[in-house]
C-alpha cells in the first residue's frame, strides 16, 4: 500500500510541475505574440517623430508657447491646437500603449520620456485650463508617462540595460604584429661532415 501512495504522490507532483511548465510557456508566449503585434504599431508611431511637420510643431511648443496666455486647449487659435494636437496626441498614444500593458514602459521611458516629460511640463497648463472648462480627460494617458517617468527615469533604464556611449576609434596606435621567425635559409653549400 505505501508504494501506490508513493507512486501516486509522485505522479501528482510530475502533474503539477508540468501544470507550472506550461502555464509558464503559455504566458511567455502570449507575451510574445502580443510584442509581434504591436511591433507595426510602435514602429509607426516612432516613425511620426521624424517628420519635419512634428519637429516643427515639437519646437513651437518649446519656444512659441510658453509666451502665449494660458487659456483653454479648444480657446487657442486653430494654428496652435493643430501643433498641440500633433505632439500632445502623438505622446498621448504612446502613454496608451505603455499604460494598457501593450508596449514595455522601458521601450518608451527610455527613448522618449524625458521629452515625454518635457512637452507635458510646457502644455499642462492649456490642458489643465481644458479640464476644468469642459470637465475632460484630454491627454491623460500623457500625464500618467510624464508621471512614470520620474518614478523610473529614462537614465536608469538606460544604465539597466547597460548602454554606452561611444567614444570613437582608439586614439593610440595599434601594436605591431609579432614577428614570424626567420625563416631557414635554404642551403647552398655542403656543410662538411
Amino acid at each position: 500500500m505505501e508504494v501506490e501512495t508513493a507512486i501516486a504522490l509522485i505522479s501528482i507532483a510530475i502533474s503539477v510541475v508540468s501544470l507550472v511548465v506550461s502555464g509558464t510557456l503559455a504566458l511567455r508566449q502570449t507575451r510574445t505574440t502580443m510584442d509581434g503585434y504591436a511591433l507595426p504599431v510602435v514602429l509607426q508611431v516612432f516613425s511620426r517623430f521624424r517628420t519635419q511637420e512634428f519637429f516643427d510643431a515639437q519646437q513651437f511648443i518649446f519656444d512659441e508657447l510658453p509666451r502665449r496666455p494660458v487659456e483653454p486647449y479648444t480657446d487657442l487659435p486653430l494654428e496652435v491646437r493643430s501643433h498641440l494636437r500633433m505632439v500632445g496626441g502623438l505622446y498621448d498614444d504612446l502613454g496608451k500603449l505603455v499604460a494598457h500593458g501593450i508596449v514595455k514602459e522601458e521601450l518608451i521611458i527610455g527613448s522618449n520620456g524625458s521629452q515625454a516629460r518635457r512637452i507635458w511640463e510646457a502644455i499642462e497648463p492649456f490642458v489643465r485650463a481644458e479640464r476644468d472648462k469642459r470637465n475632460s480627460n484630454l491627454w491623460i494617458y500623457l500625464e500618467d508617462l510624464a508621471y512614470r517617468t520620474t518614478r523610473k527615469p529614462p537614465a536608469a533604464i538606460h544604465e539597466k540595460l547597460n548602454l554606452h556611449p561611444y567614444a570613437g576609434p582608439a586614439r593610440t596606435s595599434l601594436p605591431a604584429p609579432p614577428e614570424s621567425p626567420a625563416a631557414p635559409r635554404p642551403r647552398t653549400e655542403q656543410q662538411p661532415d
